[in-house]
């Protein structure tokens, strides 16, 4: 059988890139048009079935995105809490920075998303509110994402990522100290702390 000619070669280079530019091209249109919860779950089909390596490529490209993006304690100014003097209850902002925060956490920015959660304690304080209200069980998910977000922390310290140690030491001791002021603004009008998973976990965590 006689080789392919170098012009026979050439077409069928051209043709592989125009090919393999228009699978690009559909692929794109899917991710620009696809709605929200299409995307997750082929995100999630992709993740489950391809080998572990394709997970830390993934989250390391979430991580390059979040850092670049908005990766600060608030993505943008919210009022978090309504208060009319007797009780209180949260805001859509309140749940639009927590997403933010649990993407940073799920990324392996654990440390980072501290300054969300320490930022969420702070603006409750002078706050109060009754046993079973909404706020009770927004602070009741806020308190598993804190701990969700110390044990990112802490695989991110392990892996090299966390950077200068004195600065890590720094996020943690203000996340501490938050909780503690939370705790104390409680007990003086007589409310139920409601970090009490978070503050334990943070309470034994030695860096």
């Amino acid at each position: 059988m006689p080789a392919p000619s170098s012009e026979s070669l050439s077409f069928h280079r051209s043709t592989d890139a125009r090919s393999l530019n228009h699978v690009n091209l559909m692929v794109d249109s899917f991710i620009a048009n696809a709605r929200v919860e299409d995307l997750r779950a082929t995100v999630r089909i992709l993740l489950a079935t391809m080998p572990p390596s394709t997970a830390q490529a993934f989250t390391k490209a979430a991580r390059s995105r979040l850092s670049s993006s908005n990766a600060s304690p608030l993505p943008h100014p919210q009022v978090l809490f309504y208060f009319d003097g007797t009780d209180a209850s949260p805001t859509s902002g309140l749940y639009d920075v927590l997403a933010h925060a649990r993407a940073l956490y799920g990324a392996g920015m654990g440390l980072t998303s501290f300054g969300i959660f320490t930022t969420i304690i702070r603006n409750s304080l002078g706050l109060r509110w009754t046993p079973f209200g909404t706020v009770i069980d927004a602070f009741t998910l806020i308190d598993g994402d804190i701990c969700q977000a110390l044990q990112s922390a802490k695989e991110e310290i392990d892996s090299g990522r966390a950077g200068d140690l004195d600065s890590t030491r720094a996020k943690v001791a203000d996340l501490r100290a938050a909780l503690k002021e939370c705790a104390d603004a409680i007990a003086r009008w007589g409310g139920n702390f409601p970090f009490e998973r978070a503050a334990a976990t943070l309470e034994v965590w030695k860096i």
